[in-house]
């Protein structure tokens, strides 16, 4: 019995509801779509011209931040926006000037304040973690060292840590590791390196309780296939999730933190699956990528 069908047989045993976010690309040009499990149906939330990427739940999974190039900006740099719900208002939030780009934006746990990635990834190379508060406009930088790609950032529940990626330890632009920041005293750790550097660890998630990060990682299977692991905070043990001759990426914790939705080209180019941290058993969803999951149901959305 394959991975699909072995899943679909065990569909009962996976113990989440709530709201799947993702983006998906119909017509060669990205939307942000929702996926209630209970419900089993799809949602449409965003339609412009120009591609929306990267949603993030904030922490009451009531309001997402996401990444657009809609061609309301007058220029095809992603800005970040927000999106509440049930009103569905959508607000910008950025407004930068070349080359910057902002991406990936994740909450703090006050919701009143986000973290994202701004720069660019061509040359001249460089990306920050920017500190925006959503009420006043005002922003600070978090990090900034080097002419290096600081990535994909994640604040835990109480507050208090930031996990990123960062090329910060390597001349080139790749391969990245994760690091740990002390919000009350900046300091910078390495979290969970790999003895060989043989793949980069990338899109750290925290999960609800705080105790673990999941991360995607090409640690076991150098340049070829990257993984789902987990890492526990306090003592940086590693273990693999997921497995086989596929590249999974883009991890996220379930409400409850005994699953993990990811990406995979298991079965499509980009396909959403979910593992359980228990048995290892793969599901999987339907096409999309980036997938974040909020303990809300469609109904509680107002869909």
């Amino acid at each position: 019995m394959n991975d699909l069908f072995l899943g679909l047989a065990l569909f009962s045993t996976f113990t989440n509801d709530g709201t799947i976010a993702y983006a998906f690309d119909p017509t060669q040009d990205d939307e942000i779509y929702l996926y209630g499990i209970k419900e089993n149906r799809t949602i449409n939330v965003t339609e412009n011209v120009g591609r929306d990427l990267a949603p993030r739940w904030n922490p009451t999974g009531t309001s997402l931040a996401f990444n657009s190039r809609r061609t309301a900006h007058g220029h095809n740099r992603p800005e970040i926006y927000t999106m509440d719900f049930p009103s569905r208002n959508v607000r910008r939030v950025t407004n930068t000037s070349a080359p910057d780009e902002n991406q990936r934006a994740a909450w703090y746990p006050d919701e009143s304040t986000i973290v994202f990635q701004r720069g660019t990834y061509f040359a001249p190379s460089k990306l920050r973690l920017i500190k925006h508060d959503l009420k006043t406009g005002t922003e600070s930088t978090l990090y900034e060292g080097g002419d290096k790609l600081h990535a994909a950032p994640g604040i835990s529940a109480d507050g208090t840590k930031l996990v990123f990626q960062s090329n910060k330890d390597f001349a080139g632009t790749f391969p990245s590791r994760l690091y740990m920041m002390d919000l009350s005293t900046s300091q910078i750790t390495n979290f969970v390196h790999p003895s060989v550097d043989s793949g980069s660890d990338a899109d750290p998630k925290w999960s609800p309780d705080g105790k673990w990060i999941t991360f995607s990682s090409a640690r076991n299977g150098g340049e070829d296939y990257t993984h789902i692991y987990i890492a526990n905070v306090d003592t940086n043990e590693v273990s693999q999730i997921t497995f086989g001759n596929y590249n999974d990426s883009a991890p996220d914790f379930s409400p409850n933190g005994k699953e993990i939705v990811f990406q995979s080209n298991r079965f499509t180019e980009f396909g959403l699956h979910i593992v359980s941290l228990d048995s290892k058993v793969v599901r999987y969803i339907r096409a999309g990528r980036t997938p974040v999951w909020s303990k809300k149901s469609l109904q509680e959305l107002g869909f």
